[in-house]
């Protein structure tokens, strides 16, 4: 049994290139490495109907996620496995599982034991020490990445509570910097770019600078991404790091 609970998410990135769709426990990297499993498991499943950008095909989703399924229960049961996530890239799922130490079987008796696969699908397998779970704080995705998630999470809410995603409102944003005239330049750029800004504020006795910043958006149609991505370039070129966006419920009877 996994000793946390687990917080799958998906996020897209590119890698060599080629798109990618990135599945990871975002929790793990509370808990990793677990030292009593060091040992990486690494599946490889070719894909039969990968669309031209190499990711998954819809009408192959579910012989796919039935595959992922019945592994993940099967390495959990007989073998302790834990899984951290997978990677869909170039024609290929691959998924990674981390198992106790001491494990005696061979890549293909392990391989043996997950059953049958559906008819055309073939496993590629390979184990591997990795004790610090260096493969997993690979999966893990950076800021940008990770921003992207929790709009999806916080946008679920806006919809749970029936909002008009599509009614432009004021969308509130906060933002830290390592000096104040950090914070100052990043002013003048959110601003040009349509922004209201607050004057910096000190943080920690002048250790960081806090900028809260403002701008009428709308949540529906993936905005969210597009002005998350755009303060983003703002403020790597400042050393900034945000702290993610809010905004007041909106329908159309308010």
């Amino acid at each position: 049994m996994v000793p946390w609970d687990q917080d799958f998410d998906v996020y897209l990135t590119e890698l060599d290139g080629a798109p990618a769709s990135y599945v990871v426990d975002l929790a793990a990297r509370d808990h990793a490495p677990v030292e009593d499993h060091p040992l990486l498991l690494t599946l490889r499943v070719p894909m039969r109907l990968a669309r031209p950008d190499g990711l998954r095909h819809p009408d192959e989703g579910p012989a796919l996620g039935a595959i992922e399924d019945r592994v993940v229960e099967r390495l959990a049961a007989d073998h302790g496995g834990i899984y951290v996530g997978r990677v869909v890239h170039d024609g290929v799922t691959t998924m990674f599982h981390y198992l106790p130490a001491g494990h005696g079987r061979a890549v293909d008796e392990l391989v043996a034991g997950l059953g049958p696969l559906p008819d055309g699908y073939t496993i590629d397998a390979s184990l591997d020490d990795d004790p610090q779970w260096k493969r997993a704080q690979a999966l893990n995705p950076g800021p940008l990445a990770e921003q992207t998630i929790w709009n999806r999470r916080l946008l679920r809410i806006f919809e749970e509570r029936g909002d008009s995603l599509d009614i432009a409102r004021d969308v509130d944003h906060m933002a830290y910097f390592p000096t104040r005239d950090d914070a100052e330049q990043a002013t003048d750029d959110l601003r040009a770019a349509g922004f209201r800004v607050d004057d910096p504020d000190e943080v920690d006795d002048g250790e960081a600078w806090g900028l809260a910043f403002h701008r009428e958006d709308i949540l529906a149609d993936g905005r969210p991404d597009e002005f998350v991505a755009e303060i983003f370039a703002i403020l790597q070129r400042h050393d900034g790091r945000y702290d993610g966006w809010g905004a007041e419920h909106r329908t159309r009877e308010s």
